[in-house]
């Protein structure tokens, strides 16, 4: 499937569980993964830490990241990872714990490099952590209203109440975000990217560049992770261009995230689209197809709890019946607006 590759924002304050979270991604999630960790200061420790199990890390030091006077810094990180040759999955940028989330969002969405898109930013906050962080300065509301997903962990340390209030006030800040409770740190990578389709080494990841040992970690523990759920429509037809602006645009509040490959009938010829949409930023970008080849239309969301008849319902009205007329100028410009 040709597709830009995602770049997803990893942010939380210090002691959150953000390293923590990218090493289970990278140990359990079966694909390649580029990882940039934002180290504040100008020893690289960070980047230690997720050595061994990283398909390709780069480290930018010496600041935050949401602040580096040059931000031609990240899209150099960005355009080596992007190499067709490295064959990655996805990257993951693990930004300071002061980084503000904003910032970090604007310079992925501003970034000069091609084939890279915004896959979304995931807030970690560690619940029994929350009074020290808010003593500390860092601000709740501020940072979880940019955020696509939000996990929570140590809810296995802290008291129900405590967690119920951290959930009631992000739903406030952000009532748009997926709240996960991850309290070890576990949350199926699948929610976030896609595993590739060709061979990954044992474990998940090869180790290309390396900067030490990876601490310990039991690549085989799922007890605790949650799980995706998908829900698909696959249909040798032509879609209604405005129908999936309408469903990239506004999904349903239980999808995360949706991706297709769908073919529009325009004038005479039939065209083919490639759509990604996570948390309301949506990317769509026109590719090839063979011009003998039948139509077809593949679109699937994906979320923790996405298998709902609502849902079903908004996939088949994708389909545009035989007979159908070709789509209109207008139709076909709200889709395309967002190459």
């Amino acid at each position: 499937m040709p597709s830009s590759l995602p770049v997803l924002i990893l942010t939380g304050y210090l002691g959150s569980g953000k390293t923590t979270v990218l090493n289970h991604f990278l140990a359990t999630g079966g694909a390649r993964i580029g990882v940039i960790i934002n180290d504040f200061g100008d020893v690289n420790v960070d980047a230690a830490l997720v050595a061994g199990h990283v398909a390709e890390p780069v480290s930018i030091a010496g600041g935050c990241l949401c602040c580096i006077e040059d931000p031609r810094q990240l899209d150099d990180a960005l355009r080596a990872l992007s190499r067709p040759s490295l064959e990655l999955d996805a990257v993951v940028i693990e930004g300071s714990g002061i980084a503000e989330p904003p910032g970090l969002i604007h310079m992925v969405l501003g970034s000069e490099v091609r084939d890279v898109r915004f896959g979304g930013l995931v807030e970690v906050i560690a619940v029994a952590r929350v009074a020290l962080a808010e003593a500390s300065g860092w601000d709740l509301a501020q940072h979880v209203k940019a955020a696509a997903v939000v996990l929570l962990t140590t809810t296995d340390l802290a008291d129900p109440r405590e967690t119920a209030a951290v959930r009631e006030r992000i739903a406030h800040a952000n009532p748009h975000a997926l709240v996960i409770d991850a309290p070890h740190g576990a949350a199926d990578p699948r929610l976030f990217f896609d595993a590739a389709e060709h061979p990954v080494p044992e474990g998940g990841q090869l180790a290309l560049w390396e900067f030490g040992r990876a601490p310990d970690h039991d690549h085989h523990d799922h007890d605790h992770h949650v799980h995706h759920r998908a829900t698909a429509l696959d249909a040798p037809s032509v879609v209604d261009p405005a129908a999936l602006a309408e469903l990239l645009e506004d999904p349903p509040a239980s999808v995360h995230r949706i991706k297709a490959i769908v073919d529009v009938a325009a004038g005479r010829g039939i065209r083919r689209f490639v759509a990604h949409s996570v948390a309301g930023y949506v990317s769509v970008d026109r590719v090839s197809r063979p011009s003998d080849e039948p139509a077809r239309s593949r679109v699937v969301a994906i979320g923790l709890e996405c298998d709902d008849a609502a849902l079903r319902r908004r996939l088949d009205a994708l389909v545009r019946p035989d007979g159908a007329p070709a789509a209109t100028a207008r139709e076909l410009r709200r889709l395309t607006r967002f190459v």
